[in-house]
């Protein structure tokens, strides 16, 4: 399955189990395949078994890495109602489909804020076809983006330079800083709370918002004891949180379990889950195991599309943003890693032309053969723009072209889970 031979594996695991402490970094790619849910259950179940959680120089292994420190809890009110909530794989089966698939509504407008999904969502072509679906489509953006380009309105949005804000590290850290404005233009671009306060206006609804965003950001603060106020962050422009002690996930759910239980439904680590094996759903299993996952290398479509893509983040982009940066471009390796033996056996060399398609679309890129990658994967980094010929050939090297819009059944983003073919243009 994975290459590396089982004394090896062996070897490993007895070195992890015998090391104290150990921590097992898995980082979050492998969540992102079909199935990829029981990778991190099991690496979370190894720290257990193996002692290693709520300790120092231990790790629970399998998250997402978030700590509960230096985060603001509150946010804009919002009104207490029913959202009909997606999975994110089926936003445009939602779009397309409506009610005749089940969804709870016939969608005719979309509204787009902070979100380039043509690009970024999974199945690109069933994206745009959603997309043209629509009869009237509204963003807020800075720049044309491919999702942008199928947009009828797109409101001019505020870069972070151009408001006032708090900035708070993504997954959580000891410290909070203070976002200046570097331009002071009123007449120009709008934070999107400033859009939306004014579409409510015009549309008649009252009490909307009656605070303006310096007014909000040190409402946050106040809600938050162990912040400084609003002007004190703003004059020291940072604020770092002290600790006496080194932050350990669980380690009052170790020493003294009985007053601190885990956020579980018994409030212990659940090696079996109780809660799954309720669902009798084989997919998801009561106690993790390996299954074999659609698109991987015991499917029959290997046949025609040999290859397993994935999409790791580039260090020239964020995701899909700074893309269209050009003093990013040296930063940029966006061809198509590929193997030697890979390579030979289509007589593609490096820096040839490749096309790489399956039954979802096809990709223009140039190959960079390596012995850095095994035989039967190919590598490219996601977040590339968009960019289709006459022939929907895309030349931007945008993966998403290529996967599928299916979710793994505990709710997995599966962008890794892809076969392709790649053939010499």
């Amino acid at each position: 399955i994975c290459g590396i031979s089982p004394e090896s594996i062996k070897e490993l695991a007895r070195e992890y189990a015998a090391a104290r402490p150990a921590a097992l970094m898995t980082g979050w790619a492998p969540g992102r395949t079909a199935y990829g849910e029981q990778f991190h259950r099991a690496a979370s179940i190894l720290a257990a078994i193996t002692g290693n959680i709520g300790i120092k120089g231990g790790f629970v292994s399998g998250g997402t890495d978030q700590i509960d420190i230096g985060r603001i809890g509150q946010g804009i009110f919002l009104p207490d109602m029913d959202h009909n909530l997606i999975h994110k794989t089926e936003i445009y089966d939602a779009l397309i489909h409506g009610r005749s698939a089940g969804y709870a509504s016939d969608c005719r407008l979309l509204y787009i804020t902070g979100c380039n999904m043509l690009n970024q969502f999974l199945n690109l072509n069933k994206g745009k076809k959603a997309l043209i679906s629509q009869d009237f489509i509204i963003t807020h953006e800075l720049f044309l983006t491919p999702t942008a380009r199928f947009a009828d309105i797109i409101l001019p949005a505020a870069h972070f330079l151009e408001y006032y804000d708090i900035g708070q590290p993504w997954i959580g850290g000891p410290y909070t800083i203070f976002m200046h404005k570097a331009s002071n233009n009123t007449s120009g671009p709008k934070s999107d709370l400033e859009i939306f306060t004014e579409i409510a206006e015009r549309m008649g609804i009252k009490n909307y918002n009656e605070k303006s965003e310096s007014q909000w950001l040190e409402e946050f603060l106040e809600s938050e004891p162990s912040f400084p106020g609003l002007v004190s962050l703003k004059d020291n422009g940072t604020y770092k949180f002290d600790h006496e002690h080194p932050i350990i996930a669980f380690k009052k759910q170790i020493e003294n379990p009985g007053n601190n239980p885990f956020p579980t439904p018994s409030g212990k680590i659940e090696i079996f889950s109780d809660r799954f094996a309720r669902l009798k759903d084989p997919s998801i299993p009561p106690i993790p195991k390996y299954i074999a996952s659609w698109e991987g290398p015991e499917d029959d479509l290997v046949k025609d599309y040999p290859i397993q893509l994935i999409t790791p983040h580039s260090r020239a982009r964020i995701n899909s943003q700074l893309d269209n940066i050009r003093s990013m471009e040296k930063l940029k390796d966006d061809r198509l890693w590929m193997s030697i033996e890979d390579a030979g056996k289509r007589d593609i060399k490096d820096g040839d032309t490749v096309h790489v398609f399956n039954k979802r679309g096809r990709i223009s890129t140039q190959a960079k053969v390596t012995d850095k990658i095994m035989p039967g994967v190919a590598s490219i980094d996601q977040g590339q723009w968009y960019d289709p010929d006459s022939q929907g050939i895309d030349h931007g090297g945008c993966a998403n072209i290529l996967t599928l819009d299916r979710g793994s059944p505990a709710g997995s983003f599966t962008s890794n889970t892809c076969l392709v073919q790649i053939e010499k243009a």
